[in-house]
């Protein structure tokens, strides 16, 4: 009997110029941030670069910095397929075989997400629409997808964002909510929250939504 190795799962870390106008173009409307990550995988596999690598990222800013993390699998990004002046820095690269292979039931870890809590919500003789959850609802939300995932939140921090901005089709652009869920979890299921770290959790991945991360907690 033949066992088939995990593809490796590869974390790029960009240090965004604020200053180059490409950033600023792809910051203000998540599609062309979205086509910008795609152009940084192959796209000869016949499935989207998305699909095909697992790609999932995640925008960090504050008042002066933005950081973008794109996560793939099988390979990593190219990055000399980013425009001249797009990072200040080079870009950092980091191998996550070694922390998914650390996972283990009862081991405590921090978390973070940037997630689209949602509910469908029917309508009669139409067709249902999708509602943003808040507040208590949307840690209800969380709390029922971490079960899912193979973690117990012990701590949640919940952080409204601002809504992702996405045109669609060419049409006008579209406000995805977004929350920002971290603390401290226990691990309850390996399995089950290593496929939540590769492919996500939720809508909106597209859009820079549904990636985990975690790291040990230091007690």
């Amino acid at each position: 009997m033949t066992t088939t190795t995990p593809a490796t799962t590869h974390l790029a870390q960009l240090h965004l110029d604020l200053t180059n106008r490409n950033v600023l173009s792809d910051l203000r409307d998540h599609t062309n941030l979205h086509r910008r990550i795609c152009g940084l995988f192959p796209d000869n596999t016949g499935t989207a670069p998305r699909t095909a690598y697992n790609v999932l990222y995640r925008l960090e800013r504050t008042e002066n910095t933005a950081t973008l993390l794109v996560q793939s699998t099988g390979i990593t990004i190219n990055r000399t397929a980013l425009p001249a002046g797009y990072t200040t820095n080079p870009v950092e690269y980091r191998d996550l075989t070694p922390l998914l292979d650390w996972l283990n039931p009862g081991t405590a870890v921090r978390y973070r997400i940037d997630a689209n809590p949602i509910k469908a919500v029917s309508i009669p003789g139409r067709r249902g629409r999708r509602t943003a959850l808040r507040g208590d609802d949307a840690v209800i939300w969380w709390q029922q997808r971490a079960h899912r995932n193979g973690i117990d939140p012990t701590l949640i921090l919940d952080n409204p964002n601002p809504p992702v901005l996405a045109s669609r089709n060419g049409a006008q652009r579209a406000k995805i909510a977004s929350v920002r869920f971290e603390g401290i979890a226990t691990i309850t299921e390996p399995t089950a929250l290593r496929h939540a770290i590769t492919t996500g959790i939720g809508q909106g991945r597209a859009y820079g939504l549904g990636l985990l991360s975690i790291a040990p907690h230091q007690h």
